[in-house]
């Protein structure tokens, strides 16, 4: 039976690897602000240092905001990586739809202050709350909730404290495609006769010769 579950929440993990690098690519690209409904889920991004490397980590996370705070759950626990950082560095910044804000972590430990907290967020996760639990957290009696609450042990606050510049530093790339395939298609329209007709016959002959090239065969009128 552990193994099972060890297997299981191996398996989940892989999953959301995938999942987060696709929604930290949208953030980076500036989609992230436009991402967040309540089916897919309200996604932040949370900067940490990591506490062994030093590194810069990148976790997209779930989180519901109250004003200059932000609430969060580690879905694995005292396991993920991401709480893990914070308990040895609490400082930390989040992508967040008005700005990318600087802001200290600490543990929520009230009792009475977690378990409402902990259907809002189970609420904010969107699908993945009915996909991996199979569960609507809205229609859940607190009694149901709080043996949730022994799984999901560890919440945290995190206190804004300096909002800096919007988040999205690869946003330049996808107008830049844009633009590029616009031309193309320019390149690649078919010439109009004075006429108004499409005639493809007006193109030069070297460019008849680079297409037959390609497919390695002969034009023959």
């Amino acid at each position: 039976m552990i193994d099972y579950i060890n297997q299981h929440e191996r398996q989940t993990r892989n999953g959301f690897k995938l999942l987060n690098h696709f929604m930290l690519l949208m953030w980076r690209l500036g989609f992230g602000p436009y991402m967040q409904n309540p089916y897919a889920g309200y996604i932040t991004v949370l900067i940490t240092t990591g506490h062994k490397s030093g590194l810069v980590r990148r976790a997209p996370i779930n989180y519901e905001r109250d004003g200059d705070t932000v609430y969060c759950m580690p879905g694995f626990g005292a396991k993920t990586h991401w709480y893990r950082n914070l308990l040895v560095d609490p400082n930390c910044e989040l992508w967040l739809p008005d700005g990318i804000w600087e802001g200290v972590a600490e543990d929520i430990t009230d009792p009475e202050e977690r378990l409402p907290l902990l259907r809002r967020l189970l609420i904010r996760a969107g699908f993945a709350t009915r996909l991996i639990e199979g569960i609507d957290p809205a229609q859940l009696t607190d009694e149901e909730l709080r043996q949730y609450s022994e799984r999901y042990d560890k919440l945290v606050r995190i206190r804004l404290t300096k909002r800096r510049e919007t988040p999205g530093d690869l946003a330049w790339i996808w107008p830049l495609l844009l633009t590029l395939e616009w031309l193309l298609w320019r390149i690649r329209r078919p010439a109009k006769s004075k006429d108004g007709i499409t005639n493809r016959s007006t193109r030069p002959d070297s460019s008849r010769r680079v297409h037959t090239r390609f497919f390695n065969f002969e034009w023959k009128k």
